[in-house]
């Protein structure tokens, strides 16, 4: 399979290849999220910024039309031209590594991109809560820390033996299923445990950028979405909180920046992580939409039903180029118009 793959691989190179599928993407676009850039003085590991610039490249000059996330909508409400494979780039949570690394690198290609900013975190009053996590596991000096999670005990070994990173993920999936309070509170309850003392502030590799680093990333062509105040997941909040949320993340974007787009991205942005009453109070704000994290293209074919817009699909941007043209070339789309038909 791996000697296929590869060959497989090399035919997407083929410059006269892909354009043989062009058909299956006149009828829709592909969103693209992404999440943290490689930002070596800062620490940060995350996607390579030298493979961002070939994957743009790529798409200029093989003429895919860039367009913003609001131009977006404007079409799949029927105004302006058709999708026409049309691309689209987005960011979730804003990190500082978004204004320093990927704002000016989107830039030089002159390619729009939105970012969807948890406000709080601009605002200095947060950290992520999976950063804490991570930094738990990582700056513990124990060498195993027993936890009680949902009335089950579990017992995380940290010894160095090169598992840190799959006990981190299990300890964060966890989370994922307690409601927002609760979830706060196993986290500092893993923290005494571990006898890690969390800084009120992120260290530097988990910091957000500042609204003034926002602003200037605005004149350079990026946009910002509302994600929340301190991203909970909403279907596991009450419906004040899941209100407020909303709410006061778009009121905060419109009081410090000059175009703020009215389309929300749901934390961890799987279908059940929202619901009709979050619908709810995005109609009732004017918002225009919402995108989830859950792969798929952006089309017509998605107008299911009257709270389609609020449920726009997102593709995780890939590292190797021959993933990029899969899914962007209309490769991609014809595998799911055949399954589809299975």
């Amino acid at each position: 399979m791996g000697f296929i793959r590869n060959i497989y691989h090399r035919l997407l190179l083929v410059p006269a290849l892909p354009s043989i599928f062009s058909f299956a993407r006149s009828s829709c676009a592909t969103i693209f999220m992404m999440h943290r850039f490689t930002h070596k003085d800062r620490g940060i590991d995350g996607f390579d910024p030298e493979q961002l610039r070939k994957g743009l490249d790529y798409l200029r000059r093989n003429n895919y039309e860039f367009i913003s996330l609001t131009e977006l909508f404007a079409r799949l409400n029927g105004n302006g031209v058709g999708l026409n494979g049309a691309v689209v780039f987005t960011i979730d949570d804003g990190y500082v590594d978004h204004a320093e690394i990927a704002a000016p690198i989107f830039a030089e290609y002159d390619c729009p991109v939105t970012t969807f900013a948890t406000t709080g975190f601009l605002d200095g009053k947060l950290w992520m809560w999976w950063n804490k996590i991570e930094f738990i596991f990582k700056t513990s000096a124990r060498q195993s820390v027993e936890i009680d999670i949902a009335g089950k005990k579990v017992l995380y070994n940290l010894n160095g033996n090169g598992n840190a990173m799959s006990v981190q993920d299990d300890f964060v999936e966890r989370c994922k299923f307690l409601d927002n309070e609760d979830k706060l509170l196993l986290i500092a309850s893993l923290a005494e445990k571990a006898e890690v003392i969390l800084p009120d502030s992120p260290p530097v590799m988990y910091a957000p950028m500042t609204w003034g680093d926002a602003r200037n990333c605005e004149k350079g062509g990026m946009t910002f979405g509302p994600h929340t105040v301190t991203h909970p997941i909403l279907s596991r909040s009450t419906t004040e909180v899941a209100e407020w949320e909303i709410t006061e993340s778009w009121s905060r974007l419109c009081a410090e920046l000059q175009n703020p787009v009215p389309v929300f991205c749901y934390p961890n942005g799987q279908f059940s992580d929202f619901g009709p009453r979050e619908i709810g109070v995005f109609k009732k704000l004017g918002l225009s939409g919402a995108v989830v994290g859950a792969p798929g293209f952006a089309d017509l074919q998605s107008k299911t039903d009257n709270d389609w817009s609020f449920k726009i699909r997102r593709f995780s941007f890939p590292e190797k180029l021959p993933a990029l043209i899969q899914y962007v070339s209309g490769i991609e789309r014809c595998k799911l118009m055949v399954r589809s038909r299975l």
